[in-house]
C-alpha cells in the first residue's frame, strides 16, 4: 500500500465517489475502488474541447447545466437519439435521421 498526497479538492471528489459506488452497492468502499470505477469509466476529450463546453456553459447558464459532465452526458444521448430515430425520456420532440 502506498501514501499519496491530493488536493483537497481532489479529496472532495474522491470521497464523492466513494459515497456513490457505497451508495449503488451497499458495500465499504475505498479511494481505490473510487480511482478504479473513475479510471474505467473515463473518456479523455481534448482541452480545447472541454474548454469550449465550458465556455458554453457559462455563457449559457439558462440552459441549466450545472457542470460539464452533465452537459456532455446529455449531448451523447442526444447523439445516440438521433442516430437511432428515438424520442428521449423527458424530451417532447422525435429526433430524425440525417439522410
Amino acid at each position: 500500500m502506498k501514501t499519496l498526497r491530493i488536493s483537497d479538492e481532489a479529496h472532495a471528489r474522491l470521497t464523492a465517489v466513494v459515497g456513490r459506488l457505497m451508495a449503488e452497492s451497499g458495500k465499504t468502499k475505498t479511494y481505490s475502488d473510487a480511482v478504479e470505477a473513475m479510471i474505467s469509466k473515463s473518456v479523455i476529450l481534448s482541452a480545447d474541447l472541454l474548454k469550449e463546453v465550458e465556455s458554453f456553459i457559462k455563457e449559457n447558464l439558462e440552459l441549466g447545466y450545472a457542470t460539464k459532465e452533465d452537459f456532455i452526458q446529455e449531448a451523447m444521448r442526444l447523439r445516440l437519439a438521433s442516430f437511432m430515430g428515438k424520442r428521449l425520456e423527458g424530451s417532447g420532440r422525435k429526433t430524425t435521421k440525417k439522410g
